[in-house]
């Protein structure tokens, strides 16, 4: 976890989301060195800390399926431009359609057909999401349109450097690339987002990562499994661990 070192914060300009103002709190670009060499030394936090669920997530298509990311837990911002569409079934062989629309113009942007057990299928289309665009995402039998916003240049970027720091430090020192993808999702969940609701964090692009580790280890998936089950298991909202 970040010690208190990395919070000598600048705050980004406020970005306005749905008629809510948030502001993007993060480290200051002469600390991002300290902040990867503290993410390769720390030890991995990710699987004791949870996400708070927005209080209208439940389950839809008769109690089948539970819709988790994007734009569902903590911030509505989410990093990658190519998101991950994530759920948490129960059901088994049912086809469905993952429908993707512009927010301001309710137009399609990208469908794809997935089975229910998947529970997952990551943004394919020929173009990347627009930073600074906000979209919407439900699955065909789900009442529920799940809305999301895909960060701005700027701070996409200096995402984007700070992850290619911490990766580069971790290589240099062996990591796995299991201990890679969580010292990322690490970053991701102590990124800070300041909107009414208090600090959030984007969780939406923490979960991704772990989705991005070639041929895992059977206990690292294990661990992913039963942590996202998790995830859907409690209709309350559970508050981050900090």
């Amino acid at each position: 976890m970040f010690n208190q070192s990395f919070f000598s914060l600048a705050l980004i300009p406020i970005i306005s989301f749905g008629g809510v103002s948030s502001e993007i709190v993060t480290p200051s670009s002469q600390n991002r060195q300290v902040i990867a060499q503290q993410l390769t030394t720390s030890a991995p936090s990710f699987w004791q800390r949870h996400p708070r669920r927005k209080p209208n997530i439940s389950r839809s298509l008769t109690s089948q399926v539970c819709a988790i990311a994007p734009g569902l837990i903590e911030a509505d911002e989410v990093w990658s431009d190519r998101p991950l569409f994530l759920w948490q079934s129960e059901g088994k062989n049912k086809d469905l359609q993952l429908t993707l629309r512009d927010y301001d113009t309710q137009e399609e942007v990208w469908t794809q057909k997935v089975n229910i057990t998947d529970q997952k299928v990551s943004y394919s289309g020929k173009e990347p999401l627009k930073p600074g665009k906000r979209y919407q995402w439900q699955l065909s039998g789900s009442k529920t349109w799940a809305t999301f916003e895909i960060m701005p240049v700027e701070q996409r970027n200096q995402i984007q450097l700070d992850l290619q720091a911490i990766e580069q430090k971790l290589k240099a020192n062996k990591a796995s690339l299991e201990e890679i993808a969580l010292k990322k999702a690490d970053y991701f969940i102590n990124y800070e987002i300041k909107n009414e609701s208090g600090i959030v964090h984007l969780w939406s692009d923490a979960l991704q990562v772990l989705y991005t580790v070639e041929k895992p280890s059977s206990s690292f998936v294990e661990k992913r499994e039963a942590y996202i089950t998790n995830l859907c298991t409690d209709s309350t909202t559970t508050n981050s661990q900090k």
